[in-house]
């Protein structure tokens, strides 16, 4: 080789993967969050068949319902994690604003509920009148900013295996 030849590598290289303690809390909570959606269906299918909220009440099935749909999507997004072995991914993304998108709604619509009770953090309330749920809004905003900032990680990892 003459001193100004050079070589290129295009092999993708050692991939890093996750650290034992992380794969171990990984399957962990695939395990729970799997169990939960499995019970979630089964609770969800049983609830319709027999409408449940009539016993329970709908406000009370409705937080059931919310937790579900949260376990459902967390499921889902820690599988994929599982699977492709990527911290971050558009499912991950997409599932982290679906599960704020699901408590925003839900601070608006769960005060409309009867039998509806309070966090004790409300906007624009009167006597008998809640708006919006302030705490439950508070979370729904934060996993929304939470999808966003997933969605830039995963925009910076496309970008940097682009460039590897």
């Amino acid at each position: 080789m003459n001193t100004n030849d050079f070589q290129t590598n295009t092999d993708s290289g050692i991939r890093k993967t996750f650290s034992g303690r992380l794969k171990g809390l990984l399957a962990v909570s695939v395990f729970l969050t799997g169990f939960c959606s499995i019970g979630g269906t089964v609770f969800f299918i049983r609830a319709v068949r027999d409408c449940a909220w009539r016993d329970m009440g709908i406000t009370p099935f409705a937080w059931k319902i919310l937790t579900f749909l949260c376990m459902l999507c967390a499921f889902i997004a820690l599988l994929r994690i599982a699977v492709e072995e990527r911290p971050f991914s558009k499912t991950l993304s997409a599932c982290v604003w679906l599960i704020g998108g699901l408590f925003t709604a839900a601070s608006i619509l769960f005060p409309r509920l009867p039998g509806y009770q309070s966090s004790g953090f409300e906007l624009f309330s009167g006597k008998h009148f809640v708006l919006i749920d302030g705490t439950v809004l508070m979370a729904g905003i934060l996993l929304l900013i939470l999808g966003s900032l997933i969605k830039a990680g995963f925009e910076m990892q496309k970008e940097m295996d682009e460039i590897l």
